[in-house]
């Protein structure tokens, strides 16, 4: 790329991992450059995060508001190009709005926002807008994903009959929000989180997953959104059955209650011909199954790990920062050229609504017991 994006953020104070990620993962390339956040509500958390970076202390903002509007009057060869938003749920919709409004892209974290109301808003705002708009859905930028849909779509497996993806974790199956832990504080509080908790942090990955990967929409589904430990005010456990608009069954789970598990997720894809399995404990491997049991390994090339590989991630192999990297090479190329040749990396505003809509007729067919259309 002959350009170097000029990047600014909205949260990712101190203390913030995935901001951390975004700025490292983004800027790894050489291809984007941080120069300006509103890294907190407080200024003086801001100033501290800003500084730590080594940015000027006049690109360092106190808000988002004013981080846009002061960004918007400088000189196009100074202002930030994009904003990564990678705030709590609540603060998606806003800032995101003010910054496609004032011509900047946005890229932002999932989900895409509070509810699905305010997604629709989110929605018309990103039409009007003439910036472009990504979502962070990481495990898309994995290369063997990106393989397997292309095995799919050759016709390799045959007609699609059965889907599975499963997300588990364990690290909410104590009540730690009640002990001020900060990620789950914000994580478990409807108020911040929005109706999902568990169902939109990681049940959306999954989702989002299931469909970028299969090719196929859920088409109405049968869902179990539980709280099971006691005291919580939200979702920790969510099981939904699924009919695919091409008739195939399907199942989805995704749990923060898991004891012991730290990110257990795997995609399991069964066609007429052959079946398919991807495990995240070996992100680098992809398992194509045959009716006479004979298995057939599809390895990726090391060498694709790149330098945000240094970062380490909990329960994450360095294949998962190098996956963000490659989702930000999409969004950079759609930038600069308006268009992208890393379409299924990139995750868009329809990948978005898809999610909130999952979080809303899931919850909607737990609270009715029944199954409800997509």
């Amino acid at each position: 790329m002959s350009k170097i994006l000029k990047m600014g953020m909205i949260g990712g104070g101190p203390g913030s991992m995935i901001g951390d990620i975004h700025r490292i993962t983004a800027t790894a390339s050489g291809n984007a450059k941080l120069v300006c956040g509103a890294f907190s509500s407080s200024k003086e958390k801001s100033l501290e995060k800003g500084k730590d970076l080594g940015l000027d202390d006049n690109r360092i903002y106190g808000s988002y508001d004013e981080m846009i509007e002061k960004e918007a009057q400088l000189d196009e060869d100074i202002r930030m190009d994009f904003v990564a938003i990678v705030t709590p749920n609540h603060l998606h919709f806003e800032p995101a709005k003010l910054a496609l409004e004032a011509g900047f892209h946005v890229i932002c974290d999932k989900p895409l926002a509070f509810d699905y109301a305010e997604a629709i808003e989110f929605q018309k705002a990103v039409e009007e807008a003439k910036g472009h708009f990504a979502m962070t859905y990481t495990y898309r930028g994995y290369p063997l994903l990106e393989k397997a849909k292309e095995i799919i779509d050759l016709g390799h497996l045959g007609d699609i009959r059965k889907v599975k993806v499963d997300y588990s974790q364990g690290w909410l199956s104590q009540l730690i929000e009640a002990e001020g832990h900060k990620q789950a504080s914000w994580r478990t509080d409807p108020e911040k989180s929005g109706k999902g908790g568990t169902i939109a942090d990681i049940g959306t990955h999954a989702f989002n997953l299931l469909e970028s990967v299969s090719g196929l929409k859920v088409k109405s589904l049968m869902a179990d959104v539980s709280i099971l430990v006691e005291g919580r005010k939200i979702d920790d456990d969510t099981n939904v059955l699924l009919e695919m608009d091409n008739g195939a069954k399907g199942y989805l789970s995704s749990s923060q209650i898991c004891t012991g598990e730290d990110q257990d997720l795997s995609l399991h894809i069964y066609g007429s011909k052959a079946g398919m399995v991807w495990d995240h404990s070996r992100p680098n491997l992809l398992t194509i199954k045959y009716p006479d049991f004979r298995e057939e390994s599809i390895k990726g090339l090391d060498h694709e790990i790149g330098e945000s590989s240094e970062v380490n991630i909990p329960g994450h192999s360095p294949y998962f920062t190098e996956a963000f990297q490659r989702i930000y090479e999409g969004f950079f190329d759609t930038i600069l050229n308006g268009k992208s040749k890393k379409d299924f990396v990139k995750a868009g505003i329809d990948d978005g609504m898809r999610g909130m809509l999952f979080i809303e007729k899931a919850i909607q067919s737990s609270d009715e017991r029944k199954w409800v259309e997509m």
